[in-house]
């Protein structure tokens, strides 16, 4: 079978703890390109986001590869990150994120070697959370302990900008410090018509 993404079904919660336990952050260097996993999550908060959110799946060879996490605004709304908002360093208004539709990217993981897959999940991804109503959508990429820069490029490349800064501590790894981007409908649909592979992207739409 083709490599392909679908949406994500409650049985797919087990490969995405696979793909998460296959691919830690490397903590050894105080930057990585590779991304990885800091924190952990478990079986049913995968479940709560394939029920929830919007949830995609990429397969390859029959073999679950790759996956993408995005919560709409409704768990945006009551997310830890919403609750701490007051306390980021923020470079655009605050007050104008408090009153827009918000879509989080919380997660997107592939084992190496599926770049299209990556591609074309990545933009069925977003595309989703802007049909279902997102005017902005957030995400954040560690700065601290390990600068995890393998998303930003593909930020940019969507018309992605930093627009925060926020410290927090976790029991599991103590202290992280968090860049925080934003991508907006508008400039995310025109930054991909520039791209030479938008026509791959639409084709691929699912």
């Amino acid at each position: 079978m083709n490599p392909r993404i679908r949406k994500s079904t409650l049985e797919d919660a087990k490969h995405f703890i696979r793909i998460k336990e296959c691919l830690p952050l490397n903590t050894q260097s105080d930057h990585t390109q590779q991304g990885g996993f800091l924190l952990g999550t478990d079986i049913e908060t995968y479940k709560f986001y394939i029920s929830h959110g919007i949830c995609f799946t990429a397969i390859a060879s029959d073999e679950v590869v790759g996956f993408g996490i995005m919560l709409p605004n409704e768990l945006v709304k009551q997310s830890e990150l919403w609750e701490k908002r007051k306390t980021v360093q923020w470079s655009v208004d605050l007050a104008k994120l408090e009153h827009s539709n918000i879509s989080y990217l919380e997660q997107m993981a592939f084992l190496r070697g599926n770049r299209k897959l990556t591609l074309i999940l990545s933009y069925n991804l977003v595309h989703a959370a802007f049909e279902n109503g997102a005017d902005h959508i957030l995400t954040t990429t560690v700065r601290k302990p390990v600068a995890n820069e393998a998303a930003i490029p593909l930020i940019h490349a969507v018309g992605g900008r930093r627009v925060g800064n926020i410290d927090e501590v976790y029991p599991q790894v103590g202290a992280i410090n968090s860049d925080i981007y934003l991508m907006d409908k508008t400039t995310f649909y025109e930054s991909i018509k520039s791209r030479i592979s938008y026509d791959f992207l639409i084709a691929n739409s699912i």
